[in-house]
C-alpha cells in the first residue's frame, strides 16, 4: 500500500472506530427488541453479503436469495429496517467525521489553514496581491443563494431527523468533552435508548406530506442551524480578513438562502396562493422568535447602569418615544431597569417584536392587547434594525461598544440576512397555466378575437407589448375559469406579501419550460397589471432545445423596448435559471452537462453585449444524474466568465439534510459555496484559446451520446416496459415522500414522468442510468477523438475532470449483477434481454474508458475516502436490493389485497433503505 492510502487510512480511523461503536450498539438493541435469533439471522445475512463482496460465487448468491426469500414477511421487513437503521447510524458517523476533520485543521499551529474554508480564503486573497480597497470592491459584487426546494426526494420523517439529531449530540459530547467513567456509562445508556426509540418508531409517512409540513421541514433547519451558521460563518470571514490586512473588511451579506417550499406550484395542484402566504407568515413567525430569543441574550447582559456608563442622547430620545407608543408596558417594567437604559431600551425593541409577532398571526388568532396599534410594532426589519443601532451607537460613544460588539453585529447581519421573511421565496409555474390564463383573460376581455396561444409568435410579442404599455387595466373576473383566477391570485398574493411580510419577501417569478420571447413577455404583463412592476422574472430552459436557444429567446428579451424598460428598473440585473434534471432527462450524461456549458457561455455573451448583470440560476438536484455532486468542485468547473460573483443553486431533498442539519457541516458548505465562486470569479485564470480545441472535441461527443441515447430511451418501443418492471418506479411513484405528484400529467409515457422519480427508480436498480449511459456509444462512433486527447482534457480541463469525475462517483454505486434481477421482473424475455444487454455491455465499456482516461487501475483510486466508503457500505446495501427484487416479484403477482397491504409496506421500507445507504435519492 502506498504512503498515501496509509495516511488516507488513518485518517479513517476514528470514523471506523465510530461506526464500529454505532454498529455495536445497534446490535444491543436489536437483541434487547427482538430477541437473540432475530440477530443472529442480521449477523448471517451481513456476513454472507460481505463474503460475496469480497469473492463472488454464483452458488453463495443462490443460497443467499433462498435464504430472504424463505423468511416470514415481518421478519423480511425487520431485517430491511435493521440495515436502514444502520444507515442511518452510519451516515450519522460520516457527517460527524467532517467536523472531525475541520476541528483538527482549526488546532494545528501556524500551518496551512483548510482547503476551502475562511481561513484559506482571506490568505488567498492576501497572497493574491490585491489591496484592502479591491477586496472591499470584489465582496461588494458577490451574490451567492442557495435555494431549498421541496422536491420529494427527502425519505426520511422529521421524527427520524430528530432521533438522528439527538444521537449526534451525544457522540458530539463524547468528542469534545473529557467524560468521566460514570458520564461515559450515563452517554452510552442514551446512545442506546435514543437507537431503541429510532427501531420503534416508524420511517415510512401514512399520508402523502402536505405543502405545509413541507415548510415546517425547512422551518427546522432554519430554526435550528442555519440563523446562527449562516452569518456567525460571514464574520469568521470577516475576522480573517482584518487579521490578514490589518485593516476592517466589513463582509455583507456574500450568502443568502431561499426557498421554494410553498412557492413552487409547477405540477404541484396542492400548491396554491393561500398555502403561498401561509408558508410565508410562518416563516416570519418563526424569524420573529428567533430575534426575541436573541434579544433575551442582549437583555440578560445589558446590566450596565446611567451612572457608571452613560448613554447617549439618542438612546434616552428613542426610549422616550417607545414610552409613548408602549404607554402600560412601559409603565410596568418603569421601576424594574430605572437606572438600566440599555436593558430598558433592548426590552422595549423586545415588546416591539412580540406585538410584530401578534399582527402576524391570522385575524382570527391574535391576541388582544391595549398597546395593539401599527405603531407598538415594527412595519418593517429595517425600523428594527435602525432601533437596534441606536443601541450599538450609544455604547460605542460610552466606550462600551467593545464589551458587546460582536453579539450586535451579528444580530445586525442577521436582521440584513433574513429580514422579516427569514428566506426569499420563489413563485415557479409551468408556463402552459399562465398561457391559457392571458388567453382567457384576453378573448374575455374581447382583446383579441382568436385564441391568444394560436398567434404567430411576432403577432403575440405585438400585443403584449401594447399590453404591458397600457397596464394595468381593470380585468372583470366574473367569467373567468378557476385556474385563472388562481394565477391571478398568485400575483395578488406577491403584492400582498411585499405589504404584509416583508419587501424582499418573493423577488422572482420563475417560469418553467420557457420556449421564447413571448412567455416572458407574458409573464411580464400579469406582473404588471396585477400591481407587481418589480419583480424580477426568470426564464427556465429545461431541455436540450430550449438550452440551446436560450440566448437566442434573452437577446430577443434584451432588445425588445418594453423589457429593456423592465430591466432598467432593476438596475439591469436578470436572473436566468438553468434546469439540469430535465436536460438530462431529455438527452443524457453527457449532452446534458454538454448543452448546459454552451448556454451559459452563449448567454454571457449576450448579457455583456446589452450591458446586463446576469445571474445563473442553477437548478442541481441531490443525485448527479441531476445535476448533483461535490457543489465546490462543480462550481469551479463552469465557463470561464460566467461567473463574476454572482450564483443561485437549489439545495435539494437529502441534499439539505446532509448538508444543513449540523451546525458544523453548514458552515463547511458554506464556506465550500464561498470559496469556489471566489477562485471561479476573481483567483483562477484559465486560458479560454486552450479550451476551444477540447470543446470541438465534446461537442462532436455530445451528438453522438445523444443519439445513442435518445434510441434507447425515447425510440426503443421496449424501453417503457422494461423501465417500468425493471425498477420501482410505480411503488415510487405512490411512496409519500413529497407533496408533487410524480407525473406532470396521468400518463404512462416517460416524457411526462418527472426527472426526480425517474433518476430515484434507475437508483433503486443500481442501475443509475442517468449518470453515465453514453458516453462509450459515442466514442464508439466518433472519429479522431484519440485516448491521448482525453487524458489531456482530463488534466487540464476542469469541465471534463469534474464530468468523468461525476460519472465514476455514481457508476461505483451501480451494480450490474443486482440490475440483473431487477430486469428478471421484466415478463416479456424478448424486451429484457435486449434491453439490459444493452446497458451491460454500455457500462463494462464506460468502465473501461473511465479508467484509461483516468489512468487509473480501479474506479476511483483517486479519491480514495469516497471509494472506501462505497465499498464498504455495498455489502450492507445488497441484502436490502435482494430483498426488494423478491417483494417486488411478490408484490405484482398477489391477488390478495391484505397481502398486498403488507408487501406494498415492505417495498417503501426497502426503497428507504437502499436510499440511506446509497445516500441519493433522486
Amino acid at each position: 500500500m502506498d504512503e498515501d492510502k496509509k495516511l488516507q487510512q488513518e485518517k479513517l480511523k476514528p470514523l471506523r472506530d465510530e461506526v464500529r461503536f454505532l454498529g455495536d450498539c445497534l446490535g444491543r438493541v436489536l437483541i434487547a427488541q427482538e430477541g437473540r435469533k432475530f440477530f443472529d439471522r442480521v449477523e448471517w445475512v451481513r456476513k454472507t453479503a460481505i463474503a460475496l463482496r469480497r469473492e463472488p460465487s454464483a452458488s453463495l448468491e443462490a443460497k443467499l436469495l433462498r435464504k430472504i426469500r424463505s423468511l416470514p414477511l415481518e421478519t423480511l421487513t425487520k431485517l430491511i429496517r435493521a440495515f436502514t437503521v444502520y444507515f442511518q447510524l452510519v451516515n450519522l458517523a460520516e457527517e460527524k467525521h467532517r467536523i472531525r476533520r475541520k476541528r483538527h485543521y482549526e488546532s494545528l499551529p501556524q500551518s496551512r489553514p483548510q482547503p476551502a474554508s475562511v481561513e484559506e480564503m482571506a490568505l488567498k486573497l492576501k497572497e493574491s496581491g490585491m489591496s484592502p480597497g479591491k477586496v472591499k470592491k470584489i465582496l461588494s459584487e458577490i451574490s451567492i443563494e442557495l435555494v431549498l426546494t421541496a422536491h420529494p426526494t427527502e425519505a426520511q420523517r422529521r421524527s427520524i431527523l430528530e432521533r438522528l439529531f439527538a444521537v449526534n449530540g451525544l457522540l458530539i459530547d463524547r468528542e469534545i468533552r473529557y467524560l468521566t467513567s460514570r458520564e461515559l456509562r450515563e452517554n452510552n445508556s442514551k446512545i442506546l435508548r435514543e437507537i431503541a426509540i429510532l427501531w420503534q418508531t416508524d420511517e415510512l409517512r401514512r399520508r402523502r406530506q402536505t405543502p405545509m409540513d413541507e415548510v415546517e421541514n425547512i422551518l427546522f433547519y432554519l430554526d435550528a442551524t442555519l440563523f446562527e451558521t449562516l452569518p456567525a460563518t460571514l464574520l469568521h470571514f470577516e475576522k480573517e480578513l482584518q487579521k490578514r490586512f490589518h485593516q476592517p473588511i466589513p463582509v455583507g451579506p456574500l450568502v443568502r438562502f431561499g426557498s421554494w417550499v410553498g412557492g413552487d406550484r409547477d405540477g404541484n395542484p396542492h400548491v396554491t396562493h393561500e398555502v403561498t402566504f401561509e408558508a410565508l407568515r410562518r416563516q416570519k413567525e418563526a424569524v420573529l422568535k428567533k430575534y426575541i430569543q436573541a434579544l433575551d441574550r442582549l437583555i440578560l447582559e445589558s446590566s450596565q447602569s446611567l451612572e457608571l456608563a452613560g448613554a447617549t442622547d439618542e438612546l434616552l430620545k428613542s426610549m422616550e418615544k417607545d414610552n409613548r407608543s408602549l404607554p402600560r408596558f412601559a409603565e410596568a417594567m418603569k421601576e424594574k431597569s430605572r437606572k438600566e437604559p440599555y436593558r430598558k431600551k433592548l426590552t422595549l425593541i423586545q415588546r416591539k417584536l412580540v406585538n410584530t409577532l401578534r399582527f402576524n398571526a391570522p385575524p382570527e388568532l391574535r391576541q388582544s392587547s391595549t398597546d395593539e396599534t401599527l405603531e407598538a410594532g415594527y412595519r418593517n426589519a429595517g425600523e428594527f434594525r435602525s432601533d437596534l443601532a441606536v443601541v450599538r451607537r450609544s455604547l460605542e460613544k460610552q466606550k462600551g461598544g467593545n464589551l458587546q460588539a460582536a453579539e450586535y453585529r451579528a444580530l445586525e447581519l442577521a436582521i440584513e440576512l433574513f429580514g422579516f421573511r427569514f428566506v426569499r421565496l420563489d413563485i415557479r409555474e409551468d408556463r402552459l397555466p399562465l398561457e391559457r390564463a392571458v388567453s382567457e383573460i384576453v378573448r374575455s376581455e374581447g382583446w383579441v378575437k382568436e385564441k391568444f396561444s394560436d398567434l404567430p409568435e411576432e403577432e403575440k410579442c405585438s400585443c403584449l407589448r401594447q399590453w404591458i404599455r397600457t397596464a394595468p387595466r381593470s380585468i372583470q373576473r366574473g367569467p373567468l375559469s378557476d385556474e385563472t383566477r388562481e394565477v391571478l391570485a398568485t400575483f395578488e398574493t406577491i403584492r400582498r406579501a411585499h405589504e404584509e411580510i416583508d419587501s424582499r419577501a418573493i423577488d422572482s417569478y420563475i417560469l418553467s419550460m420557457t420556449h421564447s420571447r413571448s412567455d416572458v413577455l407574458m409573464l411580464l404583463w400579469l406582473a404588471r397589471e396585477t400591481g407587481n412592476p418589480g419583480l424580477h422574472l426568470v426564464p427556465l430552459f429545461e431541455t436540450i432545445r430550449d438550452l440551446e436557444e436560450a440566448p437566442r429567446v434573452m437577446e430577443a428579451l434584451y432588445r425588445d423596448p418594453v423589457y429593456a424598460e423592465h430591466l432598467r428598473g432593476l438596475g439591469k440585473n436578470q436572473e436566468i435559471m438553468l434546469g439540469y434534471s430535465d436536460s438530462n432527462k431529455d438527452g443524457g450524461f453527457l449532452t446534458s452537462n454538454w448543452a448546459l456549458y454552451e448556454a451559459q457561455k452563449r448567454l454571457t455573451r449576450a448579457a455583456r453585449r446589452f450591458g446586463v448583470r446576469q445571474k445563473l440560476f442553477h437548478g442541481r438536484g441531490g443525485t448527479i444524474g441531476r445535476g448533483g455532486g461535490p457543489a465546490n468542485q462543480a462550481i469551479l468547473a463552469q465557463p470561464a466568465g460566467t461567473l463574476e460573483g454572482r450564483i443561485k443553486i437549489t439545495e435539494q431533498g437529502e441534499v439539505i439534510s446532509s448538508k444543513y442539519s449540523n451546525p458544523y457541516i453548514a458552515e463547511r458548505n458554506i464556506e465550500l459555496v464561498l470559496s469556489a465562486v471566489l477562485e471561479a470569479s476573481w483567483l483562477r485564470q484559465r486560458p479560454a484559446r486552450e479550451e476551444e480545441k477540447w470543446e470541438k472535441t465534446i461537442e462532436a461527443l455530445s451528438r453522438e451520446s445523444y443519439r445513442a441515447y435518445r434510441s434507447l430511451v425515447y425510440e426503443d418501443p421496449g424501453f417503457p416496459e422494461y423501465f417500468r418492471s425493471a425498477t420501482p418506479i410505480e411503488e415510487i411513484s405512490a411512496h409519500h415522500i413529497g407533496s408533487r405528484p410524480a407525473r406532470r400529467v396521468e400518463s404512462s409515457r416517460i416524457e411526462d414522468l418527472r426527472a426526480i422519480p425517474w433518476v430515484f427508480s434507475w437508483m433503486q436498480s443500481r442501475t443509475i442510468l442517468p449518470s453515465w449511459f453514453g458516453l462509450a456509444s459515442a466514442l464508439g462512433r466518433t472519429e479522431k477523438v484519440s485516448l491521448q486527447d482525453l487524458r489531456e482534457m482530463y488534466r487540464r480541463w476542469p469541465f471534463f475532470r469534474t464530468l468523468i469525475d461525476f460519472m465514476q462517483m455514481s457508476m461505483q454505486k451501480a451494480d450490474f449483477r443486482i440490475a440483473s434481477l431487477y430486469a428478471g421482473l421484466v415478463p416479456d424475455a424478448k424486451i429484457r434481454e435486449k434491453i439490459f444487454s444493452r446497458l451491460e455491455e454500455e457500462y463494462a465499456r464506460t468502465l473501461k474508458i473511465l479508467l484509461e482516461v483516468t489512468g487509473q487501475k480501479e474506479i476511483l483510486d483517486n479519491y480514495y475516502a469516497l471509494q472506501n466508503s462505497i465499498r464498504l457500505r455495498n455489502p450492507y446495501v445488497d441484502p436490502m436490493s435482494y430483498a426488494q427484487v423478491i417483494l417486488l416479484d411478490r408484490l405484482r403477482r398477489s391477488p390478495d389485497e391484505k397481502e398486498k397491504d403488507a408487501l406494498w409496506r415492505a417495498v417503501l421500507f426497502s426503497i428507504n433503505g437502499v436510499a440511506q445507504g446509497l445516500r441519493n435519492t433522486g
